[in-house]
């Protein structure tokens, strides 16, 4: 998919009317003062926005913020998460049981972590609590990072992309490598370890996105600004490397060519908002290939108002995909419900003139969140063949974080989608219509079988 850019959570901008009214919204900030925000804006659609700044010079906080902290968290998830049952989990239980780990943290680092890992006893990939560092660094589109994207395959973590410019790629690490040893371990055990330390998610796949991250942002528990690594290249031989880990910025991209075949290809790496204006050309370009294929492998999901504006140029009129799902059963208003933020039905409306010649396309188990409701909603109204792996799983959505005592940051699921047709995908994935696994030797090869795949399936349509 990809460089390893994944972000600290992925994200549903489940309601558009949202980014239509923010300018209407700061008018409304004072009224919030004075009238009480709790009827004007009972999801916290504006205030979670406001206050709690981080200590200044990086100051430890004290035990007064720290409770303020928990506080907010236990209750905000206790007051707003989608299912009023919590996932089967005793969620008064949990609070009492982390409370006193988390207060006592030995230091900041661990205090968020430990934050964090009390919600994630609700098993849920969008529920996630984000330290003042981290949190600074999705507002602002950075990731720490090696620059290796890896994956266990076989019983081998190998190396599935390298990051251009990175400290991975100056150190001579290539599509294909496979990891020996990591900071002295057996890659295998390293990553078993990893693996029972991650956090709780909505899959396997999802924790294993948390074990890739552990490698390339380090663990808070025991700092580094570097790891140590032994790798074995395509001819076997070994070579042994520092890799540091460094701040990058990430940026999600669209891009389309025409494959060799004459069929057409579009590739996204997230559904971010600002590639809205991007959509219309992209299928313009496109638009006379006899056949489509659409690229999402790697995408951790984004803005759903993106992925049902470009779902709009593959139908033909209404089409219903399913229902919302909110902890009230009602769409998140603003002023005593008079502001509805959207409808509770998740439908597309076509365009006038849409691309309607055969799609197929291409995820993997990093797919998640957005990509996942775009695959899988245009294979459940038969639009599109799915090719490649098991999505994440991860498909829940929440309004925006919410800012946590101390300059943290709170992300909580407040929304389900439930499809007309197929299975509910948070928690299982998009199963692909032809599975095609990754292999060593297509990465060490340069050959994309699921992309082979694919163009094979759209010409056996063409008849060709």
């Amino acid at each position: 998919m990809v460089t390893d850019r994944v972000r600290t959570a992925p994200g549903c901008d489940t309601f558009p009317a949202m980014h239509r009214i923010h300018t209407l919204l700061f008018g409304f900030t004072l009224s919030f003062l004075l009238v009480g925000c709790a009827a004007l804006d009972p999801q916290h659609v504006v205030t979670r926005h406001i206050g709690s700044a981080a200590p200044a010079d990086g100051a430890a906080l004290d035990a007064t913020t720290r409770q303020r902290a928990f506080d907010f968290v236990w209750s905000r998830i206790n007051e707003a998460y989608v299912d009023p049952h919590f996932n089967g989990v005793n969620w008064q239980q949990v609070g009492a049981e982390h409370q006193a780990q988390i207060l006592m943290a030995p230091t900041d680092a661990i205090f968020w972590k430990n934050l964090d890992t009390m919600a994630a006893e609700l098993g849920d990939a969008h529920t996630r609590v984000l330290s003042p560092r981290q949190y600074a660094a999705y507002k602002d589109k950075q990731t720490v990072t090696t620059g290796l994207s890896l994956v266990s395959m076989n019983s081998d973590i190998v190396v599935v992309a390298v990051a251009k410019d990175s400290a991975g790629e100056k150190a001579g690490v290539a599509r294909g490598h496979k990891l020996l040893t990591i900071d002295g371990l057996e890659a295998t055990d390293w990553w078993q370890q990893q693996t029972l330390k991650a956090r709780k998610s909505s899959t396997l796949r999802a924790q294993s996105n948390s074990v890739k991250r552990s490698f390339n942002r380090g663990d808070p528990e025991h700092p580094k600004d570097s790891i140590s690594v032994r790798l074995e290249r395509a001819d076997s031989t070994q070579f042994d490397a520092v890799l540091a880990r460094g701040v990058r910025p990430y940026k999600d991209t669209l891009a389309t060519q025409i494959l060799p075949s004459g069929l057409g290809y579009l590739r996204l790496t997230g559904f971010d908002l600002k590639l809205l204006p991007s959509v219309l050309p992209a299928f313009n370009q496109l638009k006379d290939t006899p056949a489509l294929v659409i690229d999402l492998r790697g995408n951790s999901g984004g803005a759903v108002l993106l992925a049902t504006e470009m779902m709009n140029y593959l139908v033909q009129g209404e089409v219903m995909l399913g229902k919302k799902v909110t902890r009230s059963g009602q769409a998140p208003s603003l002023l005593f419900g008079l502001l509805r933020l959207g409808s509770m039905e998740l439908k597309l409306q076509g365009v006038k003139a849409p691309y309607l010649a055969p799609v197929v396309v291409l995820v993997d188990g990093d797919s998640a969140s957005a990509s996942e409701l775009f695959a899988g909603s245009l294979q459940n109204i038969g639009r599109a063949k799915i090719v490649g792996e098991t999505t994440c799983g991860c498909l829940l959505g929440y309004l925006g974080y919410a800012n946590v005592p101390g300059g943290g940051g709170l992300s909580y699921s407040e929304l389900d989608m439930v499809p007309t047709k197929g299975e509910r995908i948070e928690g299982i994935g998009v199963i692909p219509d032809y599975a095609v696994a990754l292999s060593r030797q297509d990465l060490i090869d340069g050959k994309d079988r699921a992309l082979a795949r694919a163009v094979q399936i759209l010409e056996s349509r063409l008849g060709r």
